[in-house]
């Protein structure tokens, strides 16, 4: 035997010299391992932690996602500090539901194609959902991604979601017999080839249902889009809680990022989500026809509350003038002026608008002979330091009737906070 190796081999057994002594070294099975030491993790490279996450900063997404597939270690470290590496950016990024009536056209289809050979064109203009040749990229993680060894108390609260038909996802506008949607990625704008796909079951029916949507959640929260549409279905919050309910517990933030959200408003069921995981530039507020503008002024105020919060603009589409008359009395003369974005628009509002005794430096102009545009500062009573420019401008809108086309006046609206 050589005297300096530190293992050596002796007629089939091996053994180690550490500190002078020499140790023999037997063969145990799998699961006679110390727990503690199969799950310890180790390090590819003698690097310090902060050295690698700082090499790791110089790569892309596609190069950090490669990285991340080599080995559990790179998996996780790159997971735990993935806000501060790049993210992958994307145009767009919508969730689209799937109804039971195409899921049982596929299935009664001869020859039976597989669930992802749809057009998701036809049905979102059309609902007659076509045949197609499979074109669409569908996300489909490899286990080694998604796969983690779950602790005894997670497990039991994700069975428990299990068991108790915690959502995947919510709908909204009367899409409650949806069982079944898919989150479309968009790269470039529409074009077939950068649309990427990933599907999601209202209810997880199993725990590796449960890893394979945590995983796609953590890539959703690495990623910023350019534009997120909220239509028809959200990811659900109350299951965001159970899948990283350690996260939740070290405020890990969790959080889609996007540039602009368009939101359709059917109630306040959007609130917690919009509240807790989502941080955007700009807010588009959409309503839908069954929403009650004059009921629900109090849903609006808090988007605006959340808005102040997560975004610096919002912009109402098409509305009456009751929130705005709510706002502008709010800043002239409220004690306690809730917290709201450094700008608010409105894009066709109709109604009469209120005038403030509060308004100074009013200056109104006319355009065209007949349109007006009227400006002006408000300054809280309460608080001189809280001061806002209103814009009001008069604009044509065309109002579409049978066999003639007729034109209306609109009115646009800007309440800017002046720093």
């Amino acid at each position: 035997m050589s005297q300096d190796r530190k293992v050596v081999e002796y007629e089939g057994v091996k053994y180690c010299k550490e500190e002078g002594l020499w140790y023999q070294m037997l063969p145990i099975r799998e699961d006679e391992m110390p727990g503690a030491s199969k799950t310890k993790r180790q390090s590819k490279f003698n690097l310090l932690p902060e050295i690698q996450l700082d090499i790791f900063k110089c790569l892309d997404f596609t190069q950090l996602l490669s990285v991340q597939q080599t080995n559990v270690y790179f998996k996780n470290f790159i997971y735990e500090h993935g806000k501060v590496l790049a993210m992958k950016k994307f145009y767009k990024l919508e969730i689209l539901p799937i109804s039971e009536r195409t899921i049982y056209r596929f299935l009664e289809h001869k020859p039976q194609p597989k669930l992802y050979d749809f057009d998701l064109g036809d049905y979102r203009f059309t609902s007659n959902f076509g045949m197609c040749e499979q074109k669409y990229k569908f996300f489909k993680p490899e286990p080694l991604l998604y796969e983690f060894e779950l602790g005894e108390e997670l497990e039991k609260k994700w069975k428990d979601g299990i068991k108790n038909s915690i959502p995947m996802f919510l709908t909204m506008g009367g899409g409650t017999n949806i069982k079944t949607v898919v989150c479309e990625f968009d790269q470039e704008g529409k074009l077939e080839k950068d649309l990427y796909y990933m599907q999601l079951s209202k209810y997880p029916k199993n725990l590796e249902e449960m890893k394979i949507a945590r995983y796609f959640f953590q890539l959703l929260f690495n990623c910023s889009f350019d534009n997120f549409r909220i239509h028809q279905a959200i990811i659900n919050p109350q299951m965001i809680e159970v899948l990283f309910d350690g996260e939740i517990a070290r405020n890990v933030p969790l959080q889609i990022h996007s540039q602009e959200t368009w939101l359709l408003l059917y109630d306040d069921h959007l609130l917690n989500f919009l509240a807790n995981h989502l941080v955007t530039n700009h807010f588009y507020v959409e309503f839908d026809d069954r929403f009650d503008e004059e009921e629900n002024v109090d849903i609006l105020f808090k988007i605006l509350a959340i808005g102040g919060i997560k975004s610096s603009r919002i912009t109402f589409l098409h509305l009456s003038s009751k929130l705005y008359n709510c706002i502008i009395e709010n800043i002239a003369a409220s004690q306690d002026i809730f917290k709201m974005p450094n700008e608010i628009g409105f894009n066709g509002i109709w109604g009469p608008l209120i005038s403030s005794e509060r308004a100074t430096n009013v200056e109104v102009t006319t355009v065209e002979d007949e349109l007006k545009c009227t400006k002006f500062q408000l300054v809280n009573k309460y608080n001189p330091k809280m001061v806002f420019s209103v814009s009001i401008e008069e604009c044509y809108t065309d109002i579409h009737v049978a066999g003639q086309e007729n034109k209306e006046i609109g009115v646009i609206a800007e309440i800017k906070k002046i720093e």
